[in-house]
């Protein structure tokens, strides 16, 4: 089970994702709503996470583009 949601974490990373998307953290899947243990809620947090981490090392832009967010819009 933890090997998929590693997967997911991955592809997401790949799609641009943040670590903040990662779905465990939205409040309809946390353990108050769901009823699971915390520990169990924490595995499958950090199972993506991890998936999410390993890809974002090992990727590279395509031909050295660099992808960020603006800290703002306005002009400096």
């Amino acid at each position: 089970m933890h090997d998929d949601i590693r997967k997911l974490g991955a592809q997401a990373a790949r799609e641009g994702l943040t670590m903040w998307d990662c779905p465990y953290y939205q409040a309809a899947v946390m353990p108050g709503h769901t009823g699971e243990s915390i520990a169990e809620w924490r595995e499958k947090v950090e199972a993506w996470e991890a998936g999410w981490m390993a890809e974002t090392k090992s990727w590279k832009p395509p031909d050295g583009a660099v992808r960020y967010v603006p800290r703002t819009t306005e002009k400096q």
